[in-house]
């Protein structure tokens, strides 16, 4: 199966986006000399503020989607 132009230029940007992040993370540790435990701290605190972005989000639009049906039938 064919992938599209669109679909090979998204892959490639996110496996270039993951490229970047491990040679940023690598140049962290070996040439600055942060140790690997606060790098894994940071990474894991990031993921946790998208997460709560993310749920967040989804709460406030089934909230919104709700009050537009219960104003709708009035």
């Amino acid at each position: 199966m064919k992938m599209s132009s669109k679909r090979k230029r998204a892959l490639r940007t996110l496996v270039l986006g993951l490229l970047a992040t491990v040679a940023l993370l690598w140049g962290a540790a070996e040439l600055v000399g942060v140790p690997w435990g606060n790098l894994a701290s940071l990474l894991i605190s990031a993921f946790l503020g998208v997460a709560v972005l993310i749920i967040t989000a989804g709460v406030l639009v089934g909230l919104f989607k709700l009050l537009a049906k219960l104003l709708k039938k009035n």
